[in-house]
């Protein structure tokens, strides 16, 4: 299965993340460590992976359940 990266970033699709949400979490993009956007500024939020500890980029599906109140 080929990798999708957007940005040099992993991408996280529905399936992906349906797969093992747990394994996903949402941070600040201001965090230490964090990567800058393409146009050297700050992402707002980037997603991380707990299992490989590395940031991804989430699809905006992945994105609207990850905000959403439980």
């Amino acid at each position: 299965m080929e990798e999708n990266t957007k940005y040099n970033l992993k991408v996280i699709t529905a399936d992906l993340y349906k797969a093992s949400p747990q394994r996903y979490e949402l941070r600040k993009g201001n965090v230490e460590g964090a990567p800058l956007c393409p146009f050297g500024n700050q992402f707002e939020w980037i997603g991380y992976d707990l299992e490989d500890q590395v940031y991804v980029r989430m699809t905006k599906s992945v994105f609207k359940k990850m905000i959403k109140p439980k």
